[in-house]
């Protein structure tokens, strides 16, 4: 693996990628893994930065499920969320052997899509409702996204985003489905060999700046009205937008 602690830079980026990641975790339910993972592999492989940031993952949304804890709204989505464990797994096995350009055309297609439907649409609440009987398809690809990029959140952000949820229960909602992703993303890893001890050892060091600026987005989050928290979370997926395309090109 090569990343080297002792570099400066390195580490400054990746604690400033995780710092900012965690805030939109804490606020919105979303956004740790869209910034870390590209800005960590721009230092080392899409491999290693995929990996690093499970533990950090799964720290974060075990935070924001705890602080909502909102599950009865689980049933309701329980397709998409048995769909996506099982994707988690399938998605991991493809990391080392997936065509990333073709899986990102998919998601500049798909939240392209979404984003016109938002603006051309007064309210948001109603747009891109997707049919139950194909809820479970769409979890299916969130779920190998998850396991082959480490980033899903450009299919579960816009999915709960469509189902009208308040902001804490979206919250929890996305942060329950990316722990249950990133789970069987962390039992795949360990089956194809790329939980190396140097990987696990800088992951788990991550876990507390994570935790500790995810508290601080939830905390935000409280003085924050549903308007902002709305326009916060457009904002956000068109950065993420924005960076599929340069990806892309």
């Amino acid at each position: 693996m090569e990343l080297a602690l002792d570099q400066t830079l390195l580490v400054a980026a990746a604690l400033l990628a995780i710092a900012l990641g965690s805030i939109f975790k804490g606020i919105t339910g979303v956004g740790l893994p869209i910034l870390a993972v590209p800005m960590i592999a721009t230092f080392t492989s899409v491999a290693d930065a995929v990996v690093l940031m499970v533990l950090p993952g799964l720290a974060a949304n075990a935070l924001v499920i705890l602080t909502h804890r909102k599950w009865h709204l689980l049933l309701e989505h329980k397709a998409f969320l048995v769909a996506g464990f099982l994707g988690g797994f399938f998605g991991t096995w493809l990391l080392s052997v997936m065509d990333d350009r073709s899986l990102k055309l998919l998601l500049v297609a798909w939240l392209g899509i979404y984003l016109v439907q938002y603006f051309s649409r007064r309210s948001g609440s109603h747009v891109f409702r997707i049919p139950r009987w194909l809820a479970g398809a769409f979890g299916g690809a969130a779920g190998t996204l998850q396991g082959a990029m480490g980033i899903s959140a450009s299919v579960v952000g816009p999915y709960f985003h469509a189902s009208g949820l308040a902001r804490n229960r979206y919250a929890f909602c996305t942060a329950f489905t990316f722990l249950l992703f990133g789970a069987a993303q962390f039992m795949a890893m360990s089956q194809v060999s790329l939980l190396t001890t140097d990987r696990l050892s800088v992951g788990a060091l991550a876990i507390i700046p994570t935790l500790v600026f995810t508290q601080l987005g939830i905390r935000i989050s409280r003085k924050i009205s549903e308007k902002t928290f709305n326009r916060v979370l457009i904002v956000l997926f068109i950065l993420m937008e924005i960076k599929l395309i340069l990806d892309v090109l």
